[in-house]
């Protein structure tokens, strides 16, 4: 099974110096948990998720309206081809610990999202994602990442 086959083709997008205001919008509006941010030209740059948005102004101690998208989102963007195979874009989510990924089209642009959710509703539905796998790579996710105070020992 291909990812665009499991992938969920409705993307939404900021830009790097809107606000978190805005983009909370986004996400409440459209009942989402990530937009995929993009630069002027269209090419996806990083992920911002709800939880990157409660973080930023938690420990900034500023509102939505006073931070951007750039101090809040990943500037590592975790991507696969929308022809990939399912179970490449499982392995990249385990070994990156990410719940999603951007999927990119033939002309280079994202034309989706694959997240866990999207791999579980097709595991349920009996298509070519097995359940044990959807489990493994929510397990890697759990899995505490080494933080700067962990690895310092």
């Amino acid at each position: 099974m291909k990812v665009d086959e499991v992938m969920n083709r409705t993307v939404y997008t900021c830009k790097p110096n809107d606000s978190l205001k805005e983009a909370t919008q986004l996400l409440w509006t459209h009942d989402i948990g990530c937009l995929v941010v993009t630069d002027e030209a269209g090419k996806a740059t990083g992920m911002v998720t709800d939880r990157d948005l409660l973080m930023c102004t938690h420990l900034s101690g500023r509102g939505l309206h006073e931070e951007i998208v750039s101090s809040a989102m990943s500037k590592q963007l975790y991507a696969v081809r929308a022809g990939e195979s399912v179970q490449a874009a499982e392995a990249l989510m385990q070994s990156k610990q990410v719940r999603r990924l951007a999927v990119i089209g033939p002309e280079g642009r994202v034309v989706g999202v694959l997240s866990l959710n999207d791999l579980a509703l097709a595991a349920g539905k009996k298509k070519d994602v097995r359940p044990e796998d959807v489990a493994a790579i929510l397990a890697s996710i759990c899995q505490p990442r080494p933080t700067s105070a962990t690895a310092r020992g």
